[in-house]
């Protein structure tokens, strides 16, 4: 069942805000803006290495692809770049050694190896739990597919940009949103 909640942007700058005191601010800010600003899940970046985000002269990317084992449903994935988050991901960068391209984005302290999936939703619902929202690491998909629709995006167009091999899947976050259908209504006129 899709959460009806709506994050509006006080809300994510809050969030935000929360993570810069937390231990792994950087990393885990720059994971939800995967979620957030890619719509990517959250085994989809769990394992993005240099050489998915970075091309050969170090400039970030305009569509992200990943490998079947990068995403669900074993299939490839591409996930298209903004501006902003070219920014950002060149900001996250700056401390990397970008020679070695096999180098994971996201590494536990613990362990030093890559998060696994299920840390990440931890720490998200951990985090949302904070704001008193009952929301997943799937939210950040969510909304952007929401806010993608919102904005007057047509539907196949969102369904390419989140990977969605149906249709259908797109079209239940439109239907299950009242604010886009109120919308809608609302430019109908005599």
């Amino acid at each position: 069942m899709i959460n009806r909640a709506v994050v509006d942007d006080k809300k994510i700058k809050a969030i935000f805000k929360y993570i810069d005191a937390l231990n792994n601010a950087k990393q885990i800010k720059m994971m939800f803006r995967f979620n957030f600003l890619c719509g990517m899940r959250c085994i989809n970046f769990a394992y993005l290495q240099v050489k998915d985000v970075l091309n050969d002269d170090n400039s970030v990317k305009d569509i992200i692809e990943l490998t079947p084992d990068k995403n669900k449903g074993s299939k490839k994935a591409k996930y298209y770049v903004n501006d902003e988050m070219k920014k950002f991901i060149k900001e996250y960068l700056s401390g990397f050694n970008l020679e070695n391209r096999e180098k994971f984005l996201f590494v536990s302290q613990k362990t030093n190896k890559p998060y696994n999936r299920n840390s990440i939703s931890r720490i998200f619902t951990s985090i949302y739990r904070t704001f008193n929202m009952n929301c997943s690491s799937h939210y950040g998909r969510r909304n952007y597919i929401t806010s993608l629709l919102t904005n007057g995006i047509d539907i196949t167009t969102v369904k390419t940009l989140v990977n969605h091999s149906n249709i259908q899947t797109t079209a239940i976050y439109y239907n299950e949103n009242e604010n886009i259908l109120k919308n809608v209504v609302n430019q109908l006129h005599i």
